[in-house]
């Protein structure tokens, strides 16, 4: 049987539609212009930002949604020259009308009073999420009309120098969620401190490289999630940059992870009311003092132990040479430990001294709890073996333990390895051993940590 075609049109319809932007007389009806409104300005809000100005041309309806729709503006999306851009920014947020999702300097060198234009404006228009990467070595200054920007949930600043304004503590950001403060500096800790009492729904906060405030108090009932760390340089050289030295989280009720990232020169820190503290590390030598309610270490050595941490889940250590005792310690104060994270190539400025260790009391989170063990950077060597070996003994419940191997895993080093660790005399007959080759990386974990949905920022 012959199946005709329908006759086709010599000229293509239009997608879009007429002048007005209803729909067209063709034979393929404009069903893009059915849609209303609202699904219309959602679609725009999804382009990148030259496609959805663009649509400006197609009719009169589009002008006006566009100017309407939610404005993602990305400086880095906008194709003009970098020493145009300033003047294009300009333009689009005097053009357009509706409220501002996202705002994104990344290429752009505003002057002072375009920047404190473009905050003002963005703040009229319920700005969400801002994210400030100035491209110059000097720091950008923030203007006080930051504090203006009421409406944000989001923001990242980089490089950036924070308003004296910040001080006070009345509510700057009342639905702030996510706080990143990466190579910037605070005018002062009271700053700092004023700018966190500001946010009372901040939930995830991540402290990179923040100068002025050598101690931090934390206190929240928001706060989920809080990221630290300092610069890779040695202390002596930052003397004069108030770098942070010393962490104290005061009292934060919903805090379940702690997380410090470049711990080789620090801060201290001492954790006295988190009572939801889920996940916790890197702790290492360069953290000098490291206290926990009543448990005390300094420089990784116990000067006082207790189990306070019972709702522990997740532990990550890093010793340049991974030693039992200290690890036995610290397993010790978190009876209820899942998941524990070994990590022995990293760059820091000591190394421990060797500590013997005999196993007196039994450890809780041995006996019931303890499924998984990473144990990173793995070379086989006298101390590394004997931690492994004590876990595979020790761990009763225990899923799998996984050896990532700075060496090439070869069949006859492997062959050896489980031979030493005697895996026929293993606690958990159940258990699994993996060993698998490891890249060398001086990252410890991700940087996205401060996504809260992130499960498990250690499993890199």
């Amino acid at each position: 049987m012959h199946l005709s075609s329908p006759k086709m049109s010599t000229v293509p319809a239009s997608p879009i539609g007429d002048a007005a932007g209803g729909g067209c007389d063709g034979e393929y009806p404009d069903l893009i212009s059915l849609l209303p409104d609202c699904i219309l300005t959602t679609i725009l809000s999804l382009l990148h930002l030259p496609a959805a100005a663009r649509t400006q041309i197609l009719s009169r309806r589009w002008r006006r949604l566009w100017a309407s729709a939610p404005l993602h503006l990305l400086d880095s999306h906008i194709p003009v020259p970098t020493s145009s851009l300033s003047a294009a920014v300009s333009r689009i947020l005097a053009s357009h009308i509706g409220n501002a999702a996202r705002f994104h300097l990344l290429l752009a060198r505003p002057s002072a009073a375009d920047h404190d234009s473009w905050l003002r404006s963005l703040a009229a228009k319920h700005l969400q999420e801002l994210v400030l990467r100035p491209p110059s070595d000097e720091p950008l200054r923030l203007p006080p009309s930051l504090l203006s920007c009421r409406s944000l949930r989001s923001a990242e600043l980089t490089n950036c120098s924070l308003p004296e304004d910040a001080v006070g503590g009345e509510v700057c950001f009342p639905h702030l969620a996510e706080l990143t403060l990466r190579l910037s500096r605070v005018p002062s800790a009271a700053a700092l401190h004023g700018l966190l009492a500001g946010g009372p729904e901040l939930a995830s906060l991540s402290l990179d490289r923040v100068f002025g405030c050598r101690t931090l108090r934390v206190r929240s009932g928001s706060l989920r999630s809080l990221t630290v760390s300092v610069s890779l340089t040695r202390r002596r050289v930052l003397e004069e940059a108030d770098e942070l030295e010393h962490l104290v989280v005061e009292d934060a009720p919903a805090l379940e992870r702690l997380l410090a990232h470049d711990i080789n020169w620090g801060p201290s820190i001492n954790v006295v009311h988190a009572p939801r503290l889920q996940m916790l590390g890197y702790l290492g030598v360069g953290i000098l003092e490291l206290q926990l309610g009543s448990a005390l270490f300094r420089s990784m050595c116990a000067v006082r132990l207790a189990a306070e941490f019972r709702c522990v889940r997740v532990l990550a250590l890093e010793m340049a040479d991974p030693q039992l005792k200290p690890v036995a310690d610290f397993l010790r104060c978190f009876p209820c430990l899942e998941t524990l994270y070994v990590t022995s190539h990293m760059v820091i400025p000591q190394s421990m001294k060797i500590l013997n260790y005999e196993m007196t009391d039994p450890i809780e989170c041995l006996n019931d709890h303890l499924k998984t063990v990473v144990l990173k950077g793995y070379r086989g060597r006298k101390h590394e073996l004997q931690l492994a070996m004590f876990l595979v003994r020790s761990a009763r419940v225990l899923q799998v333990i996984k050896f990532l191997c700075e060496n090439d895993c070869k069949p006859s080093w492997l062959a050896n390895q489980k031979r030493q660790l005697l895996l026929d005399n293993r606690a958990s007959l159940g258990a699994q051993f993996v060993f698998q080759k490891f890249t060398k990386s001086y990252i410890r974990f991700l940087k996205q940590a401060r996504n809260i949905s992130l499960v498990d920022p250690f499993d890199t």
